[in-house]
């Protein structure tokens, strides 16, 4: 669950700086070094997004199977880590899709931009 928070607020970060490069004036160098120190490229916005979004569709797989167990009568599993399971995937959904609306917005502001 914490990783799915600092992929999404690594995300969030990379919109944000996106943002504020495409409201700044051009600098000397138009594309931004994305290497690493060791020279690695680091991961695209995409490969982070759809490692969230897994992330988040495991938690919200794992939530359910529980459930399911638990209600089939499986009695090594208790009431609590049900609970718990249901409560970290519907925040994850719900973190999701407050990610979802702030790269909506940060598109529209983008295509609202004069050029």
């Amino acid at each position: 669950m914490i990783e799915a928070v600092g992929a999404m607020a690594s995300a969030l970060a990379e919109l944000t700086s996106l943002a504020g490069a495409a409201a700044a004036p051009a600098s000397a160098q138009p594309v931004p070094d994305t290497t690493g120190a060791e020279g690695a490229a680091a991961p695209s916005f995409t490969a982070t997004l759809q490692s969230a979004l897994s992330r988040v569709d495991n938690t919200i797989s794992d939530a359910n199977t529980t459930a399911q167990a638990f209600s089939a009568g499986d009695s090594s599993i208790p009431l609590s880590d049900v609970m718990v399971s249901l409560e970290q995937a519907n925040l994850a959904l719900q973190m999701a899709s407050g990610v979802r609306d702030k790269v909506v917005a940060a598109y529209t502001s983008i295509m609202n931009m004069q050029v």
